[in-house]
């Protein structure tokens, strides 16, 4: 146990393991964790300003971690990648200078804005992504070909061609993910993220993955690579102003990286051996589960009532193990596959080419 702040301690054992969850999920889904690691600390009961600056500091090294593997997989696109980039420092900014006024109005006021912001945004992205998921899951056990879009995790969605159509100066050719668009519409989402990053505490990823997919038209995969690059340079930013601001806990940072960095590396790895759908359910699993926990401590804000600050406390652990199982089984479905043993028909469906496996 370590003191952090006047009558705050953490378990540094605990931390270390769910961090190593959170780099599993991170990994793997190509987010920073940071949508994870913020509620985790705040409802452990350290301040959320402290929490929102440690989470960051620890959100960094971690994704860089994750970039530069993902660069290796071929999950990038470098020029989109700075355009969101460019982005996110503007918007962290933003979103430091917000969450800094917001102290003024006192700990409670910060805590109950910040953890109701971050569970508004939870619940909206994770009712979007479950009906997509389970949308194409049902276009897939209807028989679709093995080179359809759906099972290679591209996605043509109504404001995908929409927002492709737009002539917006400039319009750019992104070679790599084989699409065209406004660099200025790529430019606005790495600003949103930076918002997030500055006043959340969050890298963005679960953001922005999913807008890279659903609302530019980039493939699953490529998108989990390629949203990392802007998510890194907004958390660096914002962590670069908490610290400026004392919020940064270097102690905690360090203990949970440690198990983050490892679950990190098996998660990238393991997107070589599945399909983006794959990607995207676990994705959606980890965004509605992440939502249980805050809203457990928020019930507790507002009533004062001890037991739901325990309920926090449990969910929070539990939401970390529903997407490393579904993790961990799929990459045992990948192993027997490729081994050439029996999977199931739905494990089949999930499961990347023998071509794309070898690539990874």
């Amino acid at each position: 146990m370590v003191e952090v702040a006047a009558d705050v301690t953490l378990n540094l054992y605990l931390l270390a393991v769910l961090g190593f969850g959170v780099g599993l999920i991170a990994g793997f889904v190509g987010v920073t964790g940071g949508y994870l690691i913020t509620p985790i600390l705040i409802i452990m009961g350290m301040p959320a300003a402290m929490a929102v600056g440690t989470g960051l500091a620890l959100v960094t090294a971690n994704t860089l971690i994750a970039v530069i593997r993902h660069k290796k997989l071929g999950h990038l696109d470098l020029k989109m990648g700075l355009i969101t980039a460019g982005g996110t420092m503007l918007g962290a900014e933003g979103g430091v200078r917000l969450l800094h006024m917001l102290e003024a109005y006192g700990q409670r006021v910060a805590d109950v804005v910040i953890l109701g912001t971050l569970l508004g945004t939870l619940i909206f992205v994770g009712v979007a992504m479950l009906r997509e998921v389970i949308a194409s899951s049902k276009e897939l056990a209807n028989g679709c070909s093995d080179t359809s879009a759906a099972e290679e995790g591209e996605i043509n969605t109504a404001a995908c061609n929409f927002l492709q159509g737009l002539s917006i100066f400039p319009h750019i050719r992104f070679t790599k993910s084989k699409l065209r668009i406004s660099g200025w519409i790529v430019f606005a989402l790495g600003a949103t993220v930076g918002v997030l990053s500055g006043f959340l505490g969050v890298g963005g990823g679960f953001i922005l993955c999913p807008s890279l997919i659903y609302l530019v038209g980039q493939s699953s995969l490529m998108a989990v690579g390629t949203n990392l690059v802007g998510s890194f340079v907004g958390v660096t930013f914002s962590c670069f102003r908490h610290a400026m601001f004392g919020n940064v806990v270097l102690g905690i940072a360090l203990t949970m990286l440690l198990g983050m960095s490892l679950g990190t590396f098996i998660g990238a790895q393991g997107t070589s051996y599945v399909r983006g759908l794959a990607v995207r359910y676990v994705l959606a699993a980890s965004v509605t589960a992440a939502c249980f926990g805050p809203a457990a401590k928020m019930v507790y804000f507002l009533t004062d009532v001890a037991v739901w600050n325990t309920i926090a406390k449990v969910l929070t652990v539990g939401q970390i193990f529903v997407p490393v199982t579904m993790i961990a089984a799929l990459l045992f479905m990948a192993y027997r596959h490729v081994r050439g043993g029996e999977v199931p028909e739905w494990a089949q469906r999930l499961m990347a080419s023998e071509s794309h496996s070898a690539a990874g």
